[in-house]
């Protein structure tokens, strides 16, 4: 009696598939290593961010120390006087002639650091856009707690009017209060503690109102101290 052997049936501990090729196992994870993995992963997060934590608390701390110890003010422009020296209107609807004399003050009031005010416009204007005049400044520097007075006199002459800004003149020059804006803006630069240097647009906008007609100033608060800054 023949017997026939067949190898596809004999178990050795390796499986293999009909052509050979070893059949592909799993890899088994190691638990362990990836909970430890997991673990330290963590902790370098953890430290992370607590460093980032303190650098955060030491920059607040160093700009209010700074913010008390040396107070640092943004410069500012200011009107301190205003007069209104003629007024001419025409019944045609045009002003003929107008004249301002204004007082404005440049202040810095950093007694640490001086001020540099740049591309300084002022702009007067009556009815809500009709520019009578605009007043400027060369580049100027103020030394720490200094100001400077810049004195203008505005003048306008044959300056035409809709038949609204006609009724305004009209009615202000009736009531004997005669109101005018002034709006405008400086750049100013100054540094704090001589180290972070500060860039800033300081803007102006507000009205003067005028009696009518010995041409005196009724009280007025017409400044461009910043809400937002120091």
């Amino acid at each position: 009696m023949s017997t026939s052997w067949d190898h596809s049936q004999q178990h050795n501990g390796n499986h293999r598939r009909d052509d050979g090729v070893r059949p592909h196992r799993r890899p088994r994870y190691n638990d362990d290593y990836r909970g430890h993995r997991s673990g330290v992963v963590e902790w370098t997060v953890a430290v992370v961010f607590t460093v980032l934590a303190v650098v955060v608390l030491l920059a607040a701390v160093a700009v209010l120390v700074v913010v008390l110890l040396l107070q640092p003010r943004s410069p500012y422009l200011a009107v301190r006087t205003a007069s209104l020296d003629a007024l001419v209107y025409d019944q045609n609807g045009a002003l003929d002639d107008v004249q301002l004399s204004l007082l404005v003050e440049a202040r810095n009031g950093n007694a640490h650091s001086a001020a540099a005010f740049s591309r300084l416009e002022l702009r007067l204007s009556f009815g809500g856009g009709v520019v009578l005049a605009k007043l400027r400044a060369d580049p100027f520097q103020l030394p720490p707690k200094g100001t400077l007075p810049l004195a203008y006199v505005a003048r306008s002459q044959g300056v035409p009017l809709d038949a609204t800004r006609s009724a305004a003149v009209e009615a202000a020059l009736r009531d004997g209060v005669v109101p005018f804006r002034v709006d405008g803006e400086a750049k100013t630069a100054w540094k704090i503690a001589g180290l972070v240097g500060i860039h800033h647009w300081t803007r102006m906008a507000c009205e003067l109102r005028f009696f009518w007609p010995n041409g005196s100033a009724l009280h007025f608060s017409c400044n461009s101290k910043s809400k937002f800054l120091f």
